[in-house]
């Protein structure tokens, strides 16, 4: 069996990285934009894992129970490489949108991430490449550090006596996501212990991730072909313990059905923060 066996027209085989557990944490060595290339610790392992296309079913999926959810969504950006349309009109629109999808009384965007496939264009825009790792952006660790890291002390409590939550949303600002789509892992599918903590090192600060071991009852997701006219919302952390989604496992992988030509994959990640 090889990446390339497709199951059923709804479903592809594709190669996913897993980290490999050990005793040691591991570490991710990030350079600062434009120089030089990630570095990570540790032995992966690239696993042939099925990846379901959920967009026939996208309805069935949301944050509290998978920990992603799909959905419609204009955008009237044009050009997603103008940080001044970027910050004054999808900022708004992401806020919009993760109101009303979850219901929060409070939204705070605090960053946002490009990435390009294409090596000339990346470079030239100073951007990232996708992450072809299976992780997840926050622990419990680094979920409350991100609040005392924004806000000042007052503010911070306030935010730390509620409910909050990390929640992403991931869009294609080239043409349809084809040639490296994103996957998600349904969160109630998922064992603790997959979700190794990792230190995330910059050249100004430490933080932590989690990076994702692999165990057999994970069932992954995409949804196939998506727009600039499309969002994909992924929770990645919660601070209530009540059986709802709190983490979840993501990763870029290679498509084995990309027809050749095909154009490289843009996109945007905008991180919210989130109060209830």
């Amino acid at each position: 069996m090889t990446a390339q066996t497709a199951i059923n027209d709804q479903e592809l085989e594709a190669l996913i990285n897993f980290l490999v557990r050990s005793e040691d944490k591991p570490r991710v060595d990030i350079p600062e934009q434009g120089q030089g290339l990630t570095e990570r610790s540790g032995q992966f392992e690239k696993r042939i894992t099925p990846i379901k296309d959920a967009r026939a079913d996208a309805a069935k999926f949301s944050l509290d129970q998978n920990g992603f959810s799909f959905h419609q969504h204009k955008t009237d950006v044009v050009d997603f490489l103008d940080e001044v349309q970027v910050e004054s009109l999808y900022y708004p629109e992401v806020k919009i949108l993760v109101k009303e999808v979850t219901g929060a009384e409070k939204v705070h965007i605090f960053d946002h991430t490009i990435r390009i496939e294409d090596d000339k264009k990346r470079d030239i825009a100073s951007v990232r490449a996708p992450v072809e790792v299976a992780h997840n952006d926050y622990t419990d660790k680094s979920g409350p550090q991100r609040i005392r890291d924004l806000f000042d002390a007052k503010e911070a409590k306030d935010w730390l006596s509620r409910r909050y939550a990390v929640v992403n949303v991931w869009r294609s600002i080239g043409g349809p996501a084809i040639t490296t789509p994103l996957a998600v892992s349904d969160a109630s599918t998922m064992q603790s212990d997959d979700f190794i903590p990792t230190d995330l090192i910059y050249t100004d600060r430490v933080g932590e991730i989690a990076q994702i071991g692999f165990s057999v009852g994970q069932r992954w997701y995409y949804f196939s072909e998506m727009t600039r006219d499309e969002a994909l919302l992924i929770k990645c952390y919660d601070s209530v313990e009540d059986g709802r989604a709190r983490f979840t496992a993501h990763t870029a992988f290679t498509n084995p059905r990309a027809p050749v030509g095909a154009p490289p994959r843009e996109s945007i990640e905008v991180r919210t923060l989130i109060a209830f």
